[in-house]
């Protein structure tokens, strides 16, 4: 096999025109390239297999299908990075694509040597994000937690080696905030970040569209138990960084935990319900605050422990 560039691991179920219309937009945008498609279907019936391939073998590109079964999009995620041989890899997600941004993220990680590349989302003034050379994977969790860098987790670009070296994986029993975790957690061994000097832009019309009706109350929390994790990982490997680990205690995770108590009071459950919830399950203890707790947030905390039936989302 030629050496690839680039693999493009696209997890999809029952999508035949649109991964075949994001096999088409990849190779068309990324002359130059060498790119491998790797299409990780889970249980597809509307002939997404046979067109992949078909596609795939027409326009004489590198790529293949894999048969995940009916398991979470994280574990065929997981399955596109053990079976993908590019010296980078790149997660497409059909429900949200973006537009013409591989090359450039490339050319950044060739310059320096980067095992991580992103960039800011386009905006309304212009976002530009200011990662300097030498930046750790710490110091950019950091500012994701500030805001004062900003990103789209679903588009970004990983040296494949560091994933595998590190063992670092997609939580597979986690349906909701899966990218975010990844990233977050794949920060927490030090990549050498880059941050490539464009604004990317969505891609609504090569977007399928996912239906926000269909994802159950529960699934929020998964959100949280992601973060868990990465919050014990962050505190296994930087004991000492009393910074990180204060902002993931008393702001990624409270946020995250108010995040579920928003979402199940627009569903209808009441106040006393959810608190009964959480508290059941152990998530209580992550509502908390501390002096550098923004104030907002902290507001928002104190309301909800003290005040529930006046809490607002």
């Amino acid at each position: 096999m030629a050496n690839v560039d680039v693999s493009v691991i696209i997890p999809c179920k029952n999508s035949r025109s649109k991964t075949a219309g994001i096999i088409k937009k990849f190779s068309q945008e990324n002359d130059g390239l060498t790119l491998e498609f790797i299409i990780i279907d889970m249980n597809s019936n509307d002939g997404t297999v046979l067109e992949s391939l078909s596609l795939i073998k027409e326009l004489g590109l590198l790529g293949y299908v894999i048969q995940s079964g009916s398991g979470t999009v994280p574990a065929a995620l997981n399955t596109g990075i053990f079976r993908s041989s590019g010296k980078y890899v790149t997660f497409v997600y059909p429900t949200r694509l973006y537009k013409d941004y591989l090359q450039s993220y490339f050319a950044e990680a060739e310059k320096r040597e980067a095992d991580f590349v992103f960039a800011a989302p386009k905006s309304d003034p212009p976002q530009k994000n200011i990662v300097p050379v030498g930046m750790t994977g710490t110091d950019l969790a950091v500012s994701l937690i500030h805001s004062s860098v900003v990103m789209d987790f679903a588009a970004v670009l990983y040296r494949r080696e560091f994933l595998t070296g590190n063992g670092i994986r997609f939580y597979e029993d986690c349906t909701n905030g899966y990218a975010e975790a990844f990233i977050f957690s794949s920060l927490m061994y030090l990549p050498v970040v880059a941050n490539a000097d464009i604004d990317i832009e969505r891609d609504y019309l090569g977007s399928s569209i996912v239906d926000e009706s269909k994802m159950v109350s529960k699934n929020c929390f998964e959100r949280l138990d992601a973060m868990i994790r990465v919050y014990e990982t962050a505190r296994m490997r930087f004991k000492d960084d009393k910074v990180l680990l204060s902002l993931l205690r008393y702001q990624k995770l409270p946020s995250v935990a108010l995040g579920c108590v928003d979402k199940l009071l627009s569903e209808g459950f009441g106040s006393s319900a959810i608190k009964k919830q959480m508290s059941v399950k152990g998530y209580d203890k992550y509502i908390d605050y501390s002096a550098d707790t923004p104030y907002d947030l902290k507001m928002k905390i104190i309301t909800w422990k003290l005040l529930p039936f006046a809490y607002k989302p």
